[in-house]
């Protein structure tokens, strides 16, 4: 099925069932069309377009059912991430098949709309499950920190139009898990010896500067970051944090379309992720 006939059968679908779902919301229902949207390389519908009663409630557990169904497919939850942390904080989950360790290429092919995200994995080497009570909590479970450029399949209705309505855009991406598809990763570097606070990240395709995230105070608020999503996310919605897993507190250069060329992002003492976008 191509995009424009996948659409098509979303549009009757959602005809059908439209008044079902004003009624009660069917979750399971939603859950598949994320799958089926998912598997066809399709933007994924706007639940909340379709019925604006949602609650988050609804849309997390619309998520879930759509992790849930990849879990049963033989997927494995490596870690979580976070987005529009803090304003409009929503969480996600990362599956093992995803996570690439420094790719030398990403084919466009296999995505509908990629992005390249330069992020911060922090790795946990012990488990946690009950709620971390500061930064310092935090410090004390996580052992390395990694480069990693998250590879999102923003396949979003009209991301344009709400990407800065923040709430809005919350609301779209919650059920489609924030998009997650994949992540370059570097190398582990021991977390004690990096000191986020000194850290400028700068993301450039073919030698051209998409963004950059200078050193300073303000990155220090990643830490707090990653315990809003281990205790507002993962511990809340059920999942657990076990060693070897990685949380990833959102994006430091910016949103940046995934068009062909040579993408390189410096993490200075971090080290440097590099790979080449393909058509």
């Amino acid at each position: 099925m191509n995009v424009v006939q996948w659409q098509m059968a979303v549009v009757a679908a959602l005809v059908a069932g439209g008044n079902a779902l004003a009624a009660a919301p069917d979750l399971d229902y939603m859950a598949r069309l994320m799958t089926a949207a998912a598997a066809a390389h399709a933007p994924y519908p706007d639940l909340v377009r379709i019925n604006p009663a949602l609650s988050e409630a609804d849309l997390y557990a619309v998520q879930q059912r759509f992790v849930a169904a990849q879990v049963a497919g033989g997927a494995s939850i490596a870690g979580y991430k976070g987005g529009l942390v803090p304003q409009a904080p929503i969480g996600g989950v990362l599956f093992a098949a995803g996570l690439r360790v420094l790719p030398k290429t990403v084919s466009r092919a296999d995505f509908h709309s990629l992005l390249v995200e330069a992020e911060i994995a922090f790795e946990f080497c012990t488990p946690v499950s009950a709620q971390l009570a500061d930064v310092a909590a935090v410090k004390a479970v996580v052992c390395r920190l990694r480069p990693a450029v998250e590879l999102p399949d923003a396949a979003i209705p009209d991301l344009g139009a709400i990407k800065t309505d923040l709430p809005r855009l919350a609301q779209a991406l919650i059920p489609t898990n924030i998009a997650t598809r994949d992540v370059a990763l570097g190398q582990p570097v021991e977390a004690a010896g990096i000191d986020l606070t000194a850290l400028t990240v700068r993301t450039s395709r073919d030698d051209a500067l998409l963004g950059e995230r200078r050193a300073g105070p303000a990155n220090a608020a990643m830490w707090e970051a990653v315990r809003w999503i281990v205790n507002d996310f993962v511990l809340k919605h059920g999942y657990r944090i076990d060693a070897g897993q990685i949380v990833m507190p959102g994006n430091l250069t910016g949103l940046h379309v995934g068009e062909a060329g040579h993408y390189r992002v410096d993490y200075g003492a971090l080290g440097v992720v590099e790979f080449d976008v393909v058509d």
